[in-house]
């Protein structure tokens, strides 16, 4: 490619100068269009740069974050699971032009410095909070420990037959925040992402709780976080605390793993899954993906539905197509009962902070058909 000819900058007023940068501009334009075409970044342009190779170009194995490659036209590589662009309008095939980008309300939980300032307050929170624990000594250790927060929907309080209970796994939390994603720190709350969800008619009543670790040695590193967790002593003591005031249907408990709370091979959501208490569903969200969780998620109980949800706007280095051949071929071995799910699926978030955005984007996907009233009619065992 030939040097473009750009007008010397001649010594003169503050207006030539502006024109001279104009010229320079327009040359360089034309060269690099002539090679090609400028590359745009992604219409959701908040989230470029969020993470290493994070951006519309960044995915899986030099795949776009589409699972397509400039390389073959744009085709998706055999074995990629195509991505759900949810709300993208500004998802575009690479060399034609940009599209505006659709503009969605910021999220109440967007943290501050992703806008550079203090978000509006969150209205109130209608229903009911209630917190117990789980010492170290009863625990068996400091690191399986925790302190639990449930929370009652006033139209939870009103359903006298048992109800599903959502049972939330947060990531590492080096800060040590109280009872994150349940009224603690800045990236969301689970108890109103399900609030809307009741209040719309989209989900049936629900409790939801989670725990929260607060000592390092649980939380520090997301591949072992939540080390041994035990869902069914969480569920006992939910069921405990929530006596008199509500009452949990066992048969349907929800487990979201968001993050580390689905990076441990032998702990989180893996442990939860595989332990004395059946698992209606588990919902794995954006997790470190790597294989030796993929293998224990693919043999799970056969009635248990299994749902692993991703995107690549930001963490887009993860091993992405070792966790898919695995898991496929666990499954395989070790199939679902008809109408179980066994799902692999690429998401787009559209709100700031992709990372974080999973979480009420998988929810608000996921809660209405599983625990709604024709939950998941004719869908496949495994995802195609």
């Amino acid at each position: 490619m030939s040097t473009p000819s750009v007008p010397r900058a001649p010594d003169v007023s503050c207006r030539g100068r502006a024109r001279w940068l104009v010229a320079a501009a327009l040359s360089l334009a034309a060269v690099l269009c002539g090679a090609g075409g400028l590359v745009a970044l992604a219409g959701d342009g908040a989230n470029a740069g969020a993470g290493a190779g994070a951006g519309d170009g960044a995915g899986v194995d030099g795949k776009d974050a589409r699972g397509a490659s400039p390389a073959n036209g744009g085709e998706r590589a055999e074995g990629a699971t195509p991505v759900q662009e949810v709300g993208a309008s500004s998802a575009r095939p690479l060399g034609t032009p940009p599209r505006p980008a659709e503009v969605a309300p910021p999220p109440s939980s967007r943290r501050p410095w992703a806008a550079g300032r203090r978000p509006a307050a969150p209205p109130p929170l209608e229903g009911k909070t209630y917190d117990f624990a789980l010492d170290a000594k009863v625990a068996g250790g400091a690191e399986k420990s925790w302190l639990g927060r449930a929370f009652v929907h006033p139209r939870a309080a009103e359903e006298p037959r048992p109800m599903p209970l959502l049972v939330f796994l947060h990531g590492i939390n080096g800060e040590l925040i109280r009872y994150r994603w349940m009224g603690g720190g800045q990236e969301g709350d689970v108890r109103r992402i399900a609030s809307e969800l009741m209040d719309a008619g989209s989900a049936p009543p629900m409790l939801v709780a989670a725990p929260s670790a607060v000592i390092p040695a649980a939380t520090a590193v997301a591949r072992t976080s939540w080390p041994q967790f035990d869902l069914a002593r969480f569920v006992d003591l939910t069921v405990e605390r929530l006596a008199g005031i509500a009452t949990v249907d066992r048969s349907r408990i929800v487990v979201v793993g968001h993050s580390g709370g689905g990076c441990n091979a032998t702990g989180g959501i893996v442990s939860a899954v595989h332990g004395a208490m059946p698992v209606h569903a588990a919902l794995v969200v954006d997790v470190c993906m790597d294989a030796d969780v993929a293998a224990r998620l693919g043999r799970v109980r056969d009635t248990t539905h299994v749902v692993v949800s991703w995107q690549t706007l930001s963490w887009a280095k993860r091993p992405f197509r070792d966790f898919e051949r695995v898991f496929r071929r666990e499954v395989a071995q070790s199939p679902a009962a008809p109408g179980v799910l066994r799902e692999l699926e690429h998401l787009r978030p559209l709100e700031p902070m992709p990372h974080d955005a999973m979480v009420p984007l998988v929810l608000r996907r996921w809660l209405p058909a599983l625990l709604g009233p024709d939950a998941l009619p004719d869908v496949p065992c495994v995802s195609p």
